[in-house]
C-alpha cells in the first residue's frame, strides 16, 4: 500500500513579511525553517522514500536538497512546473493587509469561498486550474512508480488543495481544512486506486 508524502516547503522572508508568494515569485528561506527541512529529512529518511516530486521554485528546491541530503539510501529527484503554487497575478509580492483593504470581496473569496473566487481581473490562477495540475503531478507519478512511496515538496495551497480533491473534496472544501504549516509532513495512502486520509500537517519531528 503506497504512502504519499506532503511537505511544504520553509518559512520565507516573505511569508515573515506577510506578503503574498505564489507561483511567479520567491524569497529566501529563513535559517530557522532550513534547520526545520533538515528535521523534516531526518523523520523521513527512515521511510526509505525513493522517488521525490518537487515544485522548481527556489524555496522548495532548497527544501527538497535539505531534506533529500538527510537521506542514506538510492533516490531520485524530479522538477515540475505543474508543482508551482498558485498564480495570484498582480497580487504577487504584495502586502497582505493592504490587499485585504483594497480588494476585501476577492480577497475573502480567495480564503473562505474558493468556488467564488474569480482571480481575472488581476490576471490570477483559477483553483479549478490549480487542483488540475496538481492532480495531475500526483497521477502520473503513482502511474510511472507504481508501488512505490513517494514524497512530494511544494507549497500551501497546492498541496493544500491537491490532496483534498484527490481524497474526494470539492472545490468549495479546498480552504475548509487547518493551513499547512512549512515543513509539516501529511500523508495519503493508496489502495486500489482510492486515495485516503492517513496525516495532515503533522509537525511533531520539529519539536
Amino acid at each position: 500500500m503506497p504512502k504519499l508524502y506532503f511537505v511544504r516547503h520553509g518559512k520565507t522572508e516573505y511569508n515573515l513579511a506577510n506578503r503574498v508568494q505564489g507561483g511567479d515569485v520567491d524569497s529566501p528561506l529563513l535559517l530557522e525553517s532550513k534547520e526545520d527541512a533538515i528535521k523534516t529529512g531526518l523523520a523521513l529518511q527512515k521511510k526509505q522514500i525513493p522517488h521525490i516530486i518537487a515544485s522548481p521554485q527556489h524555496r522548495a528546491v532548497e527544501t527538497a536538497e535539505l531534506i533529500t541530503n538527510q537521506f542514506q539510501h538510492p533516490f531520485t529527484v524530479h522538477f515540475t512546473e505543474k508543482f508551482k503554487e498558485l498564480k495570484y497575478g498582480e497580487w504577487e509580492g504584495a502586502f497582505i493587509p493592504a490587499l485585504q483593504e483594497a480588494s476585501p470581496e476577492m480577497f475573502y473569496h480567495l480564503r473562505e469561498k474558493p468556488e467564488l473566487y474569480d482571480p481575472r481581473t488581476i490576471k490570477g490562477e483559477t483553483y479549478t486550474d490549480l487542483v488540475k495540475r496538481g492532480k495531475e503531478v500526483v497521477q502520473s507519478a503513482c502511474a510511472a512508480f507504481p508501488d512505490h512511496d513517494l514524497l512530494f515538496v511544494g507549497h500551501s495551497i497546492t498541496i493544500t488543495c491537491t490532496m483534498l480533491s484527490l481524497i474526494g473534496k470539492e472545490i468549495k472544501d479546498f480552504r475548509s481544512a487547518p493551513p499547512i504549516d512549512n515543513t509539516s509532513i501529511s500523508i495519503i495512502k493508496l489502495t486500489d486506486s482510492t486515495y485516503s486520509l492517513e496525516s495532515w500537517n503533522d509537525t511533531s519531528h520539529l519539536s
